[in-house]
């Protein structure tokens, strides 16, 4: 896309973004811990675990058809009904101190009997797309597929790391976080848009084949720092809910990675109208093939995971957040698997006094006198005993006398009781659509897109290394990233990895943070599986772990925080490796810089297109000899090939103090950064991401 327009940072406010109307359909939620519609409602622990279990169905082989045999049905639901349920607690709870109810299972055959009617309607869907979706609530949703991505397609981009494997073997970029082990073969931190460095053109012109040769070095260097000022905009919703509150350590104020432009031809495919940041236009056009191919596959995929809904027919079912306010999707309700949770409220009607009784388990003098037979006299507060507010209908025709002994076993109760987990509502057939098509909504501004290539390269006996490092969200604010694909290529000798996911919950269920401290054995504890009292603290919702198998496409909102298990060898006696392409789609209602508005900043490859690639090729042209010998000691020679000579060769009619003088000066065109310049801004931009994700990590 050609033509001026506005760019947060450059000619308007950084933090410019219009959220007006309803996510997913007029905006895309954003990721940060402070911007209050990229929350969710807290889910009931029972709700998560049907989640995890759909989720691991759904990683069998041939599930979509297993799902309608009966026989093979019953034999999973055996499984489920009788597997030992604190791993699967371990991976709910958002609070590693909150223990799991002893005396009923968090899966139950009722709520194991709603997954497969909700797994029949997913199978469907799957036969259509070959996407199947996975971790879906309230208005999130994740997609993966070992189908979607043609083994055509996949030898297409293993040749494509192949060829860069062997082209950067002289010089390879390894992650010095990760003990040199993971090698960036494109990496978005790399040459990144720079406030005071790098070029940028107002106008989408930089393409890709004319990238180098016709922009690279043209342009007017950009401004020291971004555009911060509030955009007084009366179309962007204002409040909590504005970007102007997310705090500074979420925002670059130097750097922002680049995405290329795609555009949408005829037939909805994609192709690139500008070139992808540090993969060289001219040099790779199959591997720029490849990756469109492999974006046509994951549009559909970030459809569903921006405005993707699950719909039922119902036209009076009530939300699963917290507001009890209707949530009306297209002609149907958003699905809902559970009736909302009413917060606390005491006889005059305030919130966060007392707790729904029916969330507790019926009273049992039996498992009362069970217990303290097996561990003892249960502690109990004595000053309750003569309390009449236990009383109940059990308590009718009773004397003082009498009711006081009850009064105590009902105290020891309340100290061994668990919560009661609600069981899900009747299954409603839902089917799964999206909101808009990406090429429909964004057919005459097109998509931009961040692409990064990664190859983990084990040699033998090597350690195993944290994948992800601490909890993150893809990318800072600047990137307007709303959707994440990763493409899992290859794996050899890899042991099988996973992802972590979460959120953090939304202010509907503060009150689980604000629970009076003088009561601790809050049923909502257990219900939600997070811990009450935190005061003013952020609430999380634990998610599941999702397997990131070789062949898979993993698609997600950036909403989500994310965290990797370790890469290490199955065998360490072998070497190993794997190949991951990640993309990240940048906001598509918000354009932000790309490498449309700026050239090319690699010196090797200007170097390259002016003065040729090999021994015989160099020559300086026109160029004085002078300006060659300066640009010759600037960096240009690391970055063209020339005979060993040629500096010395070089006749300088200059006298050596001119010269000394004209060295204290950049020769090199602007705009253009050595490869040691670029090496310090990307080690700085990691270092802004670290600080980000640190805080981050620290929260969960």
């Amino acid at each position: 896309m050609a033509g001026i327009q506005k760019c947060p940072g450059i000619n308007c406010s950084l933090r410019y973004h219009n959220n007006r109307g309803t996510a997913g359909t007029d905006f895309y939620r954003l990721g940060s811990f402070c911007y209050r519609v990229s929350e969710t409602p807290l889910l009931q622990a029972r709700e998560v675990a049907m989640l995890i279990l759909m989720d691991r169905l759904t990683d069998k082989p041939d599930w979509h058809e297993k799902i309608f045999n009966r026989t093979i049905v019953e034999e999973w639901k055996e499984e489920a009904l009788s597997q030992p349920e604190q791993p699967l607690w371990d991976k709910i709870i958002a609070c590693k101190n909150i223990v799991k109810p002893k005396f009923q299972r968090i899966l139950t055959e009722r709520a194991f009997d709603y997954c497969i009617d909700e797994l029949k309607a997913k199978a469907a869907h799957f036969k259509q797309t070959g996407l199947v979706l996975t971790m879906n609530s309230n208005q999130n949703m994740m997609v993966k597929s070992d189908t979607a991505v043609s083994g055509e397609l996949r030898r297409e981009l293993q040749a494509a790391f192949e060829k860069l494997s062997r082209d950067q073997a002289a010089d390879p970029d390894y992650n010095p976080d990760t003990a040199y082990i993971v090698q960036d073969m494109v990496h978005p931190s790399m040459y990144p848009f720079v406030y005071g460095k790098s070029i940028f053109i107002q106008d989408e012109v930089v393409g890709v084949q004319d990238a180098i040769e016709k922009w690279a070095g043209k342009g007017e260097v950009s401004k020291d720092s971004p555009y911060a000022e509030p955009e007084q905009d009366p179309d962007a919703t204002r409040g909590q809910d504005n970007l102007q509150h997310v705090q500074d350590r979420y925002w670059s104020k130097k750097y922002q990675w680049l995405p290329a432009n795609l555009a949408f031809n005829d037939d909805g495919t994609v192709r690139f109208t500008s070139y992808i940041n540090n993969l060289h236009p001219k040099r790779y056009p199959e591997i720029y093939r490849a990756i469109e191919k492999l974006i046509d596959v994951v549009i559909p995929a970030w459809e569903l995971v921006l405005s993707g809904r699950a719909v039922t027919a119902s036209s009076t079912v009530e939300t699963a957040g917290t507001s009890g306010t209707e949530d009306k999707i297209g002609a149907g309700q958003a699905q809902q698997r559970f009736r909302h949770i009413p917060p606390p409220r005491d006889s005059r009607g305030s919130e966060y006094d007392m707790e729904p009784e029916e969330l507790w388990e019926d009273f049992d003098p039996d498992r009362v006198a069970a217990h303290e037979q097996e561990h003892g006299d249960i502690e109990y507060d004595h000053s309750q005993a003569d309390l009449p507010h236990l009383d109940d209908d059990t308590f009718d025709g009773l004397n003082e006398e009498e009711k006081k002994p009850r009064r105590i076993i009902k105290l020891k109760w309340m100290k061994i009781r668990d919560a009661k987990l609600p069981e899900p509502l009747d299954f409603e057939p839902v089917t799964y659509s999206v909101q808009h098509r990406l090429k429909d909504k964004f057919k005459d501004s097109g998509l931009q897109v961040i692409v990064k290539m990664t190859s983990v390269k084990f040699k033998q006996h090597d350690f195993p290394i944290h994948r992800d490092g601490p909890w993150r969200v893809n990318g800072l604010m600047n990137e307007r990233i709303v959707a994440t694909a990763l493409f899992y290529l290859d794996s050899e000798n890899i042991a099988p990895g996973c992802m972590h996911f979460c959120m953090s919950a939304d202010d509907g269920t503060d009150y689980l943070t604000r629970a009076d401290a003088r009561r601790p054995y809050s049923p909502y504890e257990q219900v939600f599986a997070t811990k009450v009292n935190f005061v003013f603290e952020q609430l999380y919702q634990q998610f599941d772990i999702l397997e990131t198998r070789q062949g898979r496409m993993l698609a997600y909102p950036n909403v989500f925080r994310h965290s990797g298990t370790l890469y290490k060898l199955e065998d360490r006696a072998k070497p190993g490796h794997q190949s991951v392409i990640t993309l990240y789609l940048v906001d598509p209602h918000q354009r932000i810089v790309s490498t449309g508005n700026v050239p090319p900043q690699q010196l090797d490859w200007w170097a390259e297109a002016v003065f040729g690639c090999t021994g015989s090729e160099v020559s300086k042209g026109e160029l004085p000899a002078e300006v060659f010998q300066l640009l010759l000691e600037q960096g240009l020679s690391k970055s063209i090939k020339h005979p060993a000579e040629l500096l010395d060769s070089l006749e300088s009619r200059l006298p050596t103090e001119i010269m000394d003088m004209l060295r204290q000066n950049r020769a090199l065109p602007v705009g253009i950064l050595t490869p040691e310049e670029a090496r310090e801004h990307c080690d700085a931009l990691r270092l802004e991401h670290c600080a980000a994700e640190s805080v981050e990590d620290s929260s969960l």
